[in-house]
């Protein structure tokens, strides 16, 4: 009974709050990279000692620094658009480039790169499903050698005037708690969400915030980490009520496993969705901000707006 009221939810609400994106429009498989090689810009995001043990053949490595900044003491921010500018320009990369962005098969930080570039305008923008794993287990061109490095060119996109609206903040979430049209997606591991792992001034989660490990979005494939089928995560993401109806508000510890989970949204088609990129590390380290501690009570003071404030009283 339980699994044929999930499935009757899932094609309810496949149709509300969605648009006719694809997983493909942010997730590519090895194929495609092989297929339009010669046009792509190939980002490698893992360790540099993992870059110099071999990657994909041409791929230029990024470190870290350069796509996630700090703030006012919070790091792994989204870094301002004249940042991603000098980066892309330095890669050699017009608006028109396509790129497509690795790591580990199980390592978020190539969504979070993607995500970025989305942020910034830069639609033409892919995470390679699977990886370097998927790729060098089906023998496809690896090299140890530095890859060339690109002419620079001016990256000439406007700044945008107005952001997608795919990123939130600390004030706009503490508005959002327990709103009957917004869910707080906690995409961390189940030990962060309860409080008992800490790694932060605080242990615990976002009052009122559903859990579902970033991780439940991949399955394994011949020992390769990859997305699940459009299906399967639907019907994931319904059983925890992370339904397109609904405004979701993802997080993790610092905006990168999270970053996962709001590209897989925006290829769902999900229409309100957003990446908190201050994530737990500024939520948790700042007191005046509510929590549900480990012991399950509720350190700080809640927030409560009506429907009439926000705005929402009629959706």
């Amino acid at each position: 009974m339980k699994r044929f009221l999930t499935v009757l939810l899932a094609l309810l609400t496949i149709g509300v709050g969605t648009s006719h994106a694809s997983l493909e429009d942010y997730f590519v498989d090895t194929k495609w990279l092989i297929d339009n090689r010669d046009q792509a810009l190939v980002l490698d995001v893992r360790r540099a000692p993992l870059y110099w043990l071999g990657h994909i053949d041409g791929a230029q490595h990024v470190g870290r620094d350069q796509f996630l900044s700090t703030r006012n003491e919070v790091k792994s921010l989204v870094p301002d658009f004249a940042d991603i500018a000098v980066l892309l320009g330095n890669l050699g990369a017009t608006q028109k480039t396509p790129i497509v962005v690795y790591a580990e098969d199980n390592n978020p930080y190539a969504a979070r790169l993607v995500w970025t570039l989305h942020y910034h305008g830069h639609t033409n923008a892919f995470v390679l499903d699977g990886g370097y794993e998927k790729w060098s287990k089906e023998g496809h061109p690896t090299s140890l050698l530095s890859s060339a490095k690109p002419e620079p060119v001016e990256y000439r996109v406007v700044e945008l005037t107005s952001y997608p609206d795919i990123r939130a903040e600390a004030d706009y979430i503490r508005t959002r708690i327990d709103h009957p049209y917004t869910v707080i997606w906690d995409t961390r591991r189940t030990a962060e969400f309860v409080g008992t792992e800490v790694r932060a001034n605080r242990g615990g989660h976002i009052p009122g915030a559903v859990h579902l490990d970033w991780t439940e979005l991949q399955k394994d494939v011949d020992g390769v980490k990859v997305l699940r089928s459009r299906d399967e995560i639907i019907n994931l993401l319904n059983e925890r009520g992370l339904t397109p109806d609904r405004e979701i508000v993802a997080h993790c510890q610092t905006g990168i496993r999270s970053a996962y989970a709001t590209l897989v949204l925006m290829g769902l088609g999900y229409e309100r969705i957003k990446n908190y990129d201050g994530s737990w590390i500024e939520w948790a380290n700042n007191p005046t901000l509510p929590i549900i501690s480990a012991d399950g009570t509720l350190d700080g003071t809640l927030q409560h707006r009506s429907l009439a404030a926000t705005g929402l009283q009629n959706r």
